[in-house]
């Protein structure tokens, strides 16, 4: 069987807990065999290691001795990895308030999630210590410090995707008072069209004579008028057409 390489060597493990040791970290966990306790922890999840973790192993042997790896200060060290957990939950939390567009909120929620889970598995883990050794108060410090990380990066992921659903709905807002200005500006167009157009094709149609022809040729601003006249009724069946489709 491939070796536990995150288990130092010199950790005199009995065989019960050494014959349940992977070569991956697995979950975060406690084992308690014939009065050694190992806790198997997970350091502060990144975006970056893609769903692989680093385990962060603490060892209580028989003699009520603490030993951890890859830091040292056994329980002094477990206090230190709880700390790293805050430190990072509390950036998150700093990052949350500071987002205005949804790409930072889903940044932002990429990170939370691993973290989130982390988080709670610490708590077990620690919490199943915590059972294990029911009068060691640092232990008891330690395992409430745990439930508040967790409590505090839930409301952190529940502010996160609630700032997310905001922010796309005001976009999604002012998206439609956009369309909603682009579609009345477009509807004056048409109208101006309409209202042109059948000036126009008259003013081409005489265009193709010199100016001092057209002014003197008979009829010229009945045309004109009639020009007009074939435009305001365009114009009106234009409008009234848009009024019916809104």
């Amino acid at each position: 069987m491939e070796r536990a390489n995150y288990i130092p060597k010199t950790w005199e493990l009995p065989e019960a807990i050494r014959k349940r040791l992977g070569a991956t970290v697995g979950r975060q966990r406690l084992m308690n065999e014939e009065d050694h306790l190992l806790l198997i922890l997970h350091q502060v999840p990144r975006t970056e290691d893609d769903e692989v973790r680093t385990a962060v192993v603490f060892w209580r042997n028989p003699a009520d001795e603490w030993k951890s790896a890859p830091g040292g200060g056994g329980l002094g060290g477990l206090e230190a990895h709880i700390a790293s957990y805050r430190t990072a939950i509390h950036q998150l939390d700093e990052e949350v308030e500071s987002a205005k567009l949804p790409r930072q909120y889903f940044e932002i929620m990429r990170r939370i999630h691993p973290l989130q889970r982390a988080t709670r598995h610490m708590l077990d883990a620690i919490q199943a210590t915590r059972l294990a050794l029911p009068d060691d108060t640092r232990i008891i410090n330690m395992r409430d410090q745990a439930a508040d990380l967790d409590r505090g990066i839930e409301l952190i992921a529940d502010d996160a995707k609630a700032g997310m659903d905001f922010t796309l709905a005001e976009s999604a807002s002012q998206q439609a008072v956009s369309a909603e200005l682009a579609n009345r500006e477009a509807r004056r167009l048409n109208r101006l069209a309409a209202f042109f157009f059948p000036l126009a094709t008259l003013v081409a149609i005489f265009g193709m004579s010199p100016p001092e022809e057209i002014y003197g040729k008979p009829g010229f601003w009945e045309v004109i008028g009639a020009g007009i006249l074939l435009g305001l009724i365009v114009y009106t069946l234009v409008a009234v057409r848009e009024r019916k489709s809104r």
